[in-house]
């Protein structure tokens, strides 16, 4: 039943991904958002704010409430989802882009993966989908495709965007 399960996920991943060029859409997820949704149109005063980014802002998901700390920081809360919007593709565009989802909510799932999963699901719905093992250790593995890269860890999964500078350098 699970080898179905994993199968099915993946015939949805590979549908969506279909003519999409960098962007991954229609992930099945319950994030507000995802991987370089445009939201030029989104307010985010309703959101908690993390400060100290540099080149864009970073917005914690509904729901998620960070402890204050001293000199106007945040402790972030757990679990926790942090939304990284800055321009896309370079910082020179003046748009803005969802370029970071940063996940430890184990609540919180895209194509049937979440911070639970294991790493024989992940590998399975992202290399199915044309995601390379970029570089593994002990706790993390790192896919990629075009300029997105998923970071799985133990308990935490990073989303990023290559975004490049205004010399075309890109930023990791």
């Amino acid at each position: 039943m699970k080898k179905l399960l994993v199968l099915f996920l993946s015939l949805v991943c590979v549908l969506s991904l279909v003519g999409c060029g960098n962007k991954v859409s229609n992930p099945n997820t319950n994030l507000e958002f995802w991987i370089l949704d445009n939201v030029e149109d989104v307010d985010f005063s309703k959101y908690n704010e993390k400060v100290g980014l540099m080149g864009g802002r970073q917005y914690y998901g509904t729901g998620y409430n960070p402890t204050d700390v001293p000199f106007g920081y945040h402790e972030n809360p757990e679990p926790f989802v942090l939304y990284t919007v800055t321009p896309y593709p370079d910082y020179s565009n003046k748009s803005s882009y969802i370029t970071g989802i940063y996940i430890t909510d184990p609540s919180v799932s895209f194509y049937g993966l979440s911070v639970n999963s294991t790493r024989e699901d992940i590998d399975y719905i992202l290399t199915s989908n044309g995601f390379e093992i970029k570089s593994e250790e002990e706790n993390c593995v790192v896919y990629s495709k075009d300029d997105l890269t998923f970071t799985f860890y133990s308990d935490t999964i990073i989303i990023d965007a290559k975004v490049s500078n205004i010399w075309n350098l890109m930023i990791d």
